[in-house]
């Protein structure tokens, strides 16, 4: 973790990864003790928030990872 020069911002190097069972995108963050959490397209979900889980799918996507299906149509 890395802050900025004038403190306001934290810099954290994550992971990202979907779980394509469950159908949600996975982030943890280096050298943050218990940062796991997912994040799911259905904006219903407890989970849910379609903007960042698309986001998340174009990283994987654009990384050559696994990823869920992207709509093409919003890029």
């Amino acid at each position: 973790m890395q802050a900025s020069e004038p403190g306001n911002s934290v810099y954290l190097q994550i992971g990202v990864w979907y779980d394509q069972e469950r159908g949600d995108i996975h982030v943890t963050a280096r050298g943050v003790h218990g940062f796991h959490t997912t994040v799911r397209s259905d904006p219903k979900s407890k989970r849910g928030h379609p903007n960042l889980f698309d986001k998340l799918a174009r990283c994987l996507r654009d990384a050559g990872a696994p990823h869920p299906k992207i709509d093409e149509t919003n890029e």
